[in-house]
């Protein structure tokens, strides 16, 4: 029986660099759009909170294999790649990722449906701020792909569908061309090389950019020690007494610095200085965020960043350690609702650009899978001043919802 291999990448990216100012204006009031709320119901809120506790497991993994490193790393994109795969998946294959993924009691058609309304959701929560999600499914000429599968992708993912031959190098171009056009060309190279035996490719792309609510003033050459000791020069966002939600978690501190209207937020996770970040990230979860938290006045200092990372080969043990193995073996992998042929996952990557500066953020992911034929009342608020001058973790989310788009830390 012939085999199939399934290749799996994400890439993901941000902001250009800023101009030279000591203070940056954003949104005065009247600019600021009004806020769409993501209503869940229960279901989906079970599926919202799977993808996230998931997302949050594989980023303390990728952490600790990137040698206390800085990483990047969106859950919502894997998750989303997850789901185009899971879509083609039978028997114990399906029922592993309903497992493992916290899909339980969702239905195939209920798992597209949710991500089809995220993935709207999440476009329309904040007019100030750009998220767009495209998806495409690339497809030899010689692969019997199942029409039922071909449209599942196009309902809940609206997958644009393109035939092409693997073997030509023109191809590679079509398929980095697609990659950079979805992403403003922050991705302009999602792979460097094809296998002429591949099949089907699966390509998603999201691009996110999103100014803050907050007006910085800009502190030039502050210091920030990085993990491995050394210090560092880097220019400093920073406000004083601003009203921001605030809490002290006893071996960590998290800040919530808002976007646009409040509908995304990056909430920065400071260790405190007798702790490091790999003390405090198997305490940070998905709950966090709702217990402990409360409005403070916070002068907040944090350094504007720039970080490119790669999971080179540590996804694959991440998703294994986590029990996702079956899509990975050669011979139990079971993706007949794609094509009669034998399939199995056998690469996983992301990559990743993130900027942030006192205009704001921008992340673009890129997930391609792939399969190769083997053959009230005036109230006094606590002030607090965060100085952000060492590695710490972040994550960007959209509020109404709870749905992380990013994971992150920064060490050096």
């Amino acid at each position: 029986m012939k085999r199939i291999t399934l290749i799996l990448a994400i890439a993901l990216l941000a902001l250009p660099a800023c101009g030279k100012l000591d203070r940056e204006e954003n949104l005065r009031a009247d600019q600021v759009a009004p806020l769409v709320r993501i209503e869940l119901t229960k279901g989906e809120q079970a599926l919202r909170d799977a993808s996230n506790d998931f997302g949050i497991k594989t980023f303390r993994s990728l952490y600790d294999a990137s040698n206390n490193g800085s990483v990047a790393f969106s859950p919502l994109s894997l998750s989303l790649a997850l789901a185009m795969a899971a879509e083609g998946a039978e028997g114990n294959t399906w029922q592993q990722f309903r497992e493992v993924l916290g899909w339980d009691a969702a239905s195939k058609e209920e798992l597209g449906a949710y991500y089809r309304k995220m993935t709207e959701g999440l476009v329309k929560a904040d007019a100030n701020v750009q998220f767009t999600s495209a998806n495409s499914f690339w497809t030899a000429k010689d692969l019997p792909l199942k029409a039922e599968y071909a449209n599942l992708l196009e309902r809940y993912f609206a997958a644009e569908s393109h035939t092409v031959d693997f073997s030509q190098p023109a191809t590679l171009k079509q398929i980095n061309q697609w990659c950079s056009d979805k992403t403003d060309g922050k991705i302009p190279q999602m792979l460097t090389d094809l296998d002429p035996d591949t099949a089907l490719m699966l390509i998603n792309a999201l691009l996110f950019k999103a100014p803050w609510k907050l007006t910085w003033d800009i502190l030039r050459n502050r210091d920030f020690t990085a993990a491995s000791g050394a210090g560092r020069k880097k220019d400093y966002l920073h406000v004083k007494d601003q009203r921001l939600t605030y809490g002290d978690f006893g071996d960590f501190e998290l800040v919530r610095a808002p976007y646009g209207n409040g509908a995304y937020q990056m909430d920065i996770i400071l260790p405190k200085e007798s702790k490091t970040l790999s003390d405090i990230l198997p305490q940070v979860g998905s709950d966090v965020v709702n217990y402990g938290l409360q409005a403070t006045d916070v002068t907040l200092y944090l350094p504007k960043w720039s970080t490119d990372y790669s999971t080179e080969d540590a996804l694959i043990p991440a998703l294994k350690a986590q029990g996702l193995t079956l899509p990975f073996n050669s011979m139990k992998a079971d993706f007949s609702g794609i094509s009669e042929r034998q399939t199995f996952i056998n690469k996983v990557l992301q990559k990743v650009r993130i900027d942030v500066t006192e205009k704001g953020t921008e992340f673009a992911a890129v997930t391609v899978i792939g399969w190769k034929a083997t053959s009230a009342a005036p109230v006094t608020y606590p002030k607090v001043t965060v100085d952000v001058n060492r590695p710490f973790a972040y994550t960007i989310r959209e509020t109404t919802s709870g749905t992380i788009l990013l994971l992150g830390t920064l060490s050096e």
